[in-house]
């Protein structure tokens, strides 16, 4: 069984963007779907788009969005690669899951392990958090990484 997947095409982001919980930190933006949470009551086009992404059989499924807002590709890339590795790393504690990111400007300023600490403290807060759909963070929170 495949640990890590990436969201491949446009109607996969759709998908999550429109069912998703939303985490806000001034660096990203992140955007959590629990299997669980899937209704069966969606229209039958999003049940499919569930389907063929849970179809890849992975633990974890991520999606990264990255615009050139960021800077050029190899800065774009390394973010990329910085997140796909904090993932990968970390994907045993958070299964059945598809976490989206939009990264923001200022993340171009931070190290790897700010970097690790920000993105595995929001994992865990939305992994283990209540139903609510936007959790806002506008400060720092590598404080609350353990």
């Amino acid at each position: 069984m495949a640990r890590l997947d990436t969201l491949k095409n446009k109607a996969e982001f759709d998908f999550v963007y429109r069912n998703a919980q939303r985490f806000f930190h001034k660096d990203f933006v992140l955007y959590m779907l629990k299997f669980s949470s899937i209704r069966e009551s969606y229209p039958l086009r999003q049940q499919r788009i569930f389907q063929s992404i849970q179809s890849r059989n992975a633990k974890l499924h991520l999606g990264l969005s990255v615009s050139r807002k960021i800077g050029k590709a190899y800065m774009r890339n390394l973010i990329k690669r910085r997140i796909k590795a904090i993932a990968y790393e970390n994907c045993a504690d958070f299964k059945d899951v598809i976490f989206l990111i939009v990264v923001k400007e200022g993340i171009r300023e931070m190290d790897f392990a700010t970097l690790k600490n920000n993105l595995l403290a929001s994992f865990t807060k939305m992994y283990n958090a209540k139903k609510t759909r936007n959790i806002r963070v506008l400060h720092q929170i590598s404080h609350y990484a353990g």
